[in-house]
């Protein structure tokens, strides 16, 4: 049997994901929604987009602009036209991010098309301009010396 405490402390961190992801789905599909929770000790805990109340109404039936004053209807305009301009300039960060990712994507292929053709060492050196002509010189003095390093292990071991 689960302890009461741990029953309360299990509900205190599952309660904001659970708003979070009514949230969610309020904001991507455009719906109006209302949570209501209690804890183990009996307290209530409400989420409403736009507002519990209205969407209480509606569900017995109210007309919400009926029971909403001036003040909460504009109020709900505002949080609904911010919450368009937030999703909106989401969608534009993702489109940016992923051009990005488009780009790198080329790159990379590009990389691998050239990688794939010829190997460093096996490239022609009249091909090659003077600074590939110098990575192709230090590389094979990094070569040079690995194999030198090796063989002088291999000589103390033996």
């Amino acid at each position: 049997m689960i302890k009461n405490t741990d029953s309360s402390l299990t509900f205190s961190k599952r309660k904001f994901s659970a708003f979070k992801k009514a949230d969610e789905l309020s904001t991507l599909c455009g719906s109006e929604l209302a949570v209501v929770m209690f804890s183990p000790s009996g307290k209530a805990f409400s989420y409403g987009h736009p507002i519990v109340n209205s969407i209480l109404d509606q569900f017995m039936g109210l007309d919400p602009l009926k029971t909403l004053d001036p003040i909460s209807h504009e109020f709900l305009e505002a949080q609904n036209n911010f919450r368009v301009r937030e999703i909106e300039a989401r969608i534009v960060e993702v489109e940016d991010m992923f051009k990005l990712e488009q780009k790198r994507e080329q790159i990379l292929s590009l990389d691998m098309t050239n990688h794939a053709k010829k190997r460093w060492w096996e490239q022609s050196i009249e091909e090659m301009s003077l600074s590939e002509l110098h990575l192709r010189k230090d590389k094979m003095e990094e070569l040079k010396m690995f194999f030198e390093e090796r063989k002088k292990m291999k000589m103390l071991v033996e």
